[in-house]
């Protein structure tokens, strides 16, 4: 009986772990964020109280202030955005003049990165490299995603803002606060500004979705969205809409905010757009001071005026509300884990 049973005993543990749900749970308990959306809060500026905070999974709760959690010391001051790669988070403190990147599943802190640094704004990961845009000058820091070392620093004509990779290339959009109006493109094989595409009106958001790049442009009568394709334009769409934010490609479909509105169209720019629905009431630029699109759920903050915590309202296209919740002060972003 014992030679019988053993084998038998083998195999119904073999069965048993390899179909038990203890295989979801992460063998470090540190661990505890496998999956979800990550969310950053600027905070108040000079007052060094910028946090992130982590939606769980299934959109069922929130847990903020998980930087400070994890280690035990505050995240600075101005959280600008991130940049969620396979195993960190990079994120970009406008005014402590820092990139403090974290272990994206524990969210301990790795490393400090502070040389070079201007007032950093926005930042993509291409290539094994961190490009880093600042406010304070007009070039791109290239750091190692690695081991985080300076690497180089590549000029620009202009100060620049959004910063995405999309095929072969970066693109870094000029300043919107000061009307730019050129998207400047570096080469990341050799780290080069080869090129800039003019457009005829300022910039104010820029978006991919992995293959081209889509370039929101407005002055006081119209906005245009433009598709962008390796160097050039390849076509533009005239909106209905005068003044029009927060532009996000996903997937096949363009995203955008307009007064109290959530627009999509098709990404060829071929249709029309359709209005999904409208947020709640609220001072515009306020009620949509973070807005991002994730596998087609729609995620929004209301920043309060940064006058109290953000109110953050996640929809489904329809205009159903899945869930809100109370971030910290002026959330700005939200990022797929």
């Amino acid at each position: 009986m014992k030679k019988i049973l053993a084998p038998m005993f083998a195999i119904a543990l073999l069965y048993s772990c390899s179909n038990s749900d203890d295989n979801a749970i992460p063998v470090n308990p540190d661990e505890k964020y496998v999956d979800g959306i990550f969310v950053s809060h600027e905070g108040n500026f000079t007052k060094a109280n910028a946090s992130v905070s982590h939606i769980h999974g299934n959109i069922s709760a929130i847990t903020n202030d998980i930087f400070r959690t994890s280690n035990g010391r505050t995240l600075g001051d101005v959280a600008q955005s991130m940049v969620v790669t396979d195993k960190y988070v990079f994120i970009v403190v406008n005014n402590s003049n820092t990139i403090e990147v974290v272990n994206k599943k524990t969210f301990k802190s790795v490393y400090t990165i502070s040389q070079g640094l201007s007032s950093p704004r926005f930042a993509v990961v291409k290539n094994n490299k961190l490009y880093v845009t600042s406010l304070n000058k007009a070039s791109v820091n290239v750091y190692n995603a690695e081991n985080f070392a300076f690497v180089k620093d590549i000029p620009l004509n202009n100060t620049a803002e959004k910063i995405v990779a999309a095929g072969e290339y970066i693109y870094a959009a000029n300043e919107f606060y000061s009307g730019g109006t050129a998207i400047e493109v570096i080469n990341p094989a050799n780290d080069t500004n080869t090129v800039d595409i003019a457009f005829d009106k300022a910039i104010n958001g820029i978006s991919t979705n992995g293959q081209f790049v889509y370039a929101l442009s407005a002055n006081d009568t119209t906005t245009s969205i433009s598709v962008v394709s390796g160097t050039s334009i390849s076509s533009t769409k005239l909106l209905d809409q005068p003044i029009v934010r927060n532009i996000v490609a996903e997937g096949s479909n363009i995203y955008y905010t307009a007064g109290t509105g959530v627009y999509k169209m098709n990404n060829s720019l071929t249709s029309a757009s359709t209005k999904l629905f409208d947020a709640a009431t609220g001072e515009e630029f306020s009620m949509f001071y973070g807005f991002n699109v994730i596998n087609g759920t729609i995620f929004t903050s209301d920043a309060n005026g940064f006058t109290d915590n953000s109110k953050i309202v996640i929809y489904k296209e329809d205009g159903t509300v899945i869930k809100e919740f109370t971030g910290s002060i002026g959330t700005n972003g939200f990022y797929k884990f």
